[in-house]
């Protein structure tokens, strides 16, 4: 996966709301990471995007059925498919140890103090949630022009005043979330703005542009352009 996207951009889709404001069908032949229930999306398998990724932990509780893999598979066989490595010695994981187009990633979240990044997915690099490792991803791939939608970040703000959460409506993994349920989510997506800010610098930095496609949600730290713009 190493430098593999030099001098290509790479379009990253969350999950947000906002997914729904575009035709992401024009993506079909562009490089582009989706992650976790995305395959649910009604153009997944137009698009079917060249990588997915799915470390939610969920994944292993049983929380989430273990099928979500068979249906990726199914519907994107050659997608390159990202999954959390501390799943690898899993029993229920043992049929997807050996396929070639399966990688096993691990990361560490990103400091908030120090600016000793590290987006090498060989080791234990630095990120965050899924999203943030998508963007570790298109990072290491080699691209340096990243445009983001489906990002709001807003995710949580929108679920605790009863509106859809992402562009498949309400998130019912929160169905019987209760107030002390949110205020742990609101320090984690406080945690999770504020990691982007650095992502952000990091990438000023290094020469990398991100730009944001969405026109809602809090990524007001990147710059927009609009999604027909690329499309005209």
């Amino acid at each position: 996966l190493k430098k593999v996207n030099i001098d290509k951009r790479i379009f990253l889709l969350g999950n947000a709301p906002s997914l729904n404001s575009i035709d992401i069908k024009k993506l079909k032949n562009e490089a582009v990471i989706m992650v976790n229930r995305s395959f649910e999306h009604p153009d997944y398998e137009i698009v079917k995007p060249k990588y997915h990724i799915i470390v939610d932990s969920k994944l292993a509780s049983g929380e989430w059925p273990l099928e979500y893999i068979d249906l990726i598979l199914k519907k994107n066989p050659s997608v390159t498919l990202l999954l959390n490595a501390k799943w690898f010695h899993l029993e229920k994981f043992s049929s997807f140890r050996n396929q070639k187009n399966i990688f096993w990633i691990i990361s560490n979240s990103t400091s908030l103090l120090f600016n000793n990044f590290n987006n090498d997915l060989t080791s234990i690099f630095n990120s965050g949630a899924v999203i943030e490792q998508g963007l570790s991803l298109a990072i290491f791939s080699g691209s340096n022009k990243i445009y983001i939608h489906g990002v709001e970040l807003n995710g949580i703000a929108y679920l605790m005043t009863n509106k859809e959460s992402h562009f498949s409506g309400k998130d019912t993994d929160y169905d019987n979330c209760d107030s002390w349920n949110y205020a742990r989510a609101m320090n984690s997506s406080s945690r999770s703005i504020r990691q982007w800010h650095k992502l952000s610098d990091n990438c000023k930095k290094n020469g990398i542009e991100l730009i944001n496609l969405s026109k809602s949600g809090l990524l007001d730290f990147i710059k927009r352009d609009e999604f027909k713009n690329l499309f005209n």
